[in-house]
């Protein structure tokens, strides 16, 4: 990782995009909202939103765990802050670029897209 920095940026208005779902991205927006108003995200979900808001935003990933910690009914510290870092290729894990392609996952994990569909009706 040298000369690469460990954060992104600390963009407060695509930080509120991505709290809220709105980031015009149907299966992000979709579990960012199934948090927002229930406190619950799936596994998957989780990987995928905090992949999009530090690949895709290039957002710092000390900001989404901080969500995380604050909306999580199930929060757990060490998995919480193990998963981002995970994500984010500032862990122990080698690798690093880990990106979860939305439109990828959404085909895969909702085909028929009827949880973008609950969560997302707009779109």
């Amino acid at each position: 990782m040298a000369g690469k920095a460990p954060y992104g940026n600390a963009d407060p208005e695509r930080f509120a995009l991505w709290i809220n779902g709105k980031t015009c991205q149907p299966f992000i927006d979709a579990n960012m909202r199934e948090l927002l108003h229930t406190g619950r995200m799936s596994n998957r979900g989780r990987q995928n939103v905090a992949s999009y808001m530090v690949h895709d935003l290039k957002l710092d990933w000390r900001m989404g765990a901080w969500w995380f910690e604050r909306m999580l009914i199930d929060y757990d510290p060490c998995s919480n802050s193990g998963n981002w870092q995970y994500v984010a290729g500032v862990g122990n894990d080698p690798r690093v670029g880990r990106r979860f392609d939305p439109e990828r996952q959404a085909l895969m994990y909702d085909p028929e897209g009827s949880f973008q569909n609950l969560w997302s009706a707009e779109l």
